[in-house]
This record gives structure tokens, sequence and C-alpha cells, in this order.
């Protein structure tokens, strides 16, 4: 029964791949780019941490627009939410990544490869504050997946 269970968890992982390659690249694709590339760059990058989080943040608690306040709180939640359902995943079926250090640092990586991949298609922005965010999320899917996750029998 175990190797039908890590069956289905290897469906559900690649069905999440694809959901979040959409959502990080697809749902922009057709969208027209930029003609002068590099005179846009500076608009689709940020590398200054904390920056964006502040600016929704506070369009959060001091604009009063309830439009705003929602884009907002969506693009701040959806960021982390939308990555705790690999701090599931990846411990689970690697179990090397059972360590957190090793799970931060391959997430970490995956997400800067993320960033760059926007950046270099314009496909997205390219955020640090995005990295910090889905690094917040996967850690604590990691975090209640370690809480949750069945010992071994013997174990």
């Amino acid at each position: 029964m175990d190797k039908r269970i890590d069956k289905w968890i290897w469906a559900l992982f690649a069905v999440y791949c694809g959901a979040l390659a959409w959502l990080l690249f697809g749902q922009r694709l057709g969208r027209s780019q930029p003609d002068y590339y590099w005179g846009e760059l500076s608009a689709r990058m940020n590398l200054t941490p904390l920056r964006t989080i502040r600016h929704f943040l506070r369009l959060i608690f001091l604009s009063g627009n309830r439009g705003l306040i929602r884009s907002a709180a969506v693009n701040l939640a959806g960021n982390v939410a939308v990555f705790v359902p690999a701090g599931f995943f990846l411990p689970r079926l690697w179990p090397a990544m059972g360590k957190y250090w090793r799970f931060a640092l391959c997430l970490a990586g995956i997400m800067a490869a993320v960033e760059a991949v926007q950046l270099a298609t314009g496909l997205g922005v390219c955020d640090v504050d995005d990295l910090l965010l889905n690094l917040l999320g996967g850690t604590a899917g990691f975090w209640l997946y370690r809480a949750f996750a069945r010992k071994p029998e013997g174990a």
C-alpha cells in the first residue's frame, strides 16, 4: 500500500509543479513584452530586501482603497501560501531534504532560478521579496510536515 501512496504523492507533486509553472510563467505568456528590455529592466527588478513587502503593508494599512488592499494582501499571502506544499513534497519525496538547512538551501536555489528566469524572459518581476515570502511558505510547510509526518514503524 505504501507504493500506491507514493505514486499518488508523485502524481500530486507533478500537478503542483505544473500549476506553479503556470502561475509563475504561463499566465503571462502572450502579453506584450517591453520593446527595450534593458530600458525596462529596473521596473522589473527589486533587489532591495523588504521593499515590496513594506510597500504592500503600507497599502494594506494606510491606503483605504479596498481594491489596492485586496491586491496587496493577495500578493503577500499568495506568495507564502503557494509554497507551503513544497515544504511537504520535498522532504517526503527526497528524504535528504528532511534536514531543514538542506531543504531551505534547495528551495532558495529553486526560487533564485525562478526569479532569474522571470527577469531574463520578462515573464514576471524579479523580486527578492518573492524569494523571501516563498521561503517563508515553504518553511511553514516543512515544519507542518515534520509535525504531522508519520514516524516509520520501529523508530
